[in-house]
């Protein structure tokens, strides 16, 4: 997935299928609750629909693809 792609998934419930080696792989459901701009590229924050209350980053480079979740 392209940066753009990612960005426009803000707030919105997926589940992002990860690449070997990322956290949460190989999927994680939940709400992107925020992202970064950091110096290596964008940091996605996801609330995991199994850990309410819990936060998750993972890099846009380890995102293979999203879809939408309930």
């Amino acid at each position: 997935m392209n940066v753009d792609e990612v960005r426009g998934l803000k707030g919105k419930i997926v589940t992002f299928r990860l690449l070997p080696g990322a956290p949460g792989a190989p999927a994680v459901t939940g709400r992107v609750v925020g992202m970064i701009e950091a110096a290596d590229g964008l940091v996605v924050t996801v609330e995991p629909k199994d850990a309410p209350g819990k936060r998750l980053t993972v890099h846009h480079h380890h995102i293979a693809s999203a879809t939408p979740a309930t």
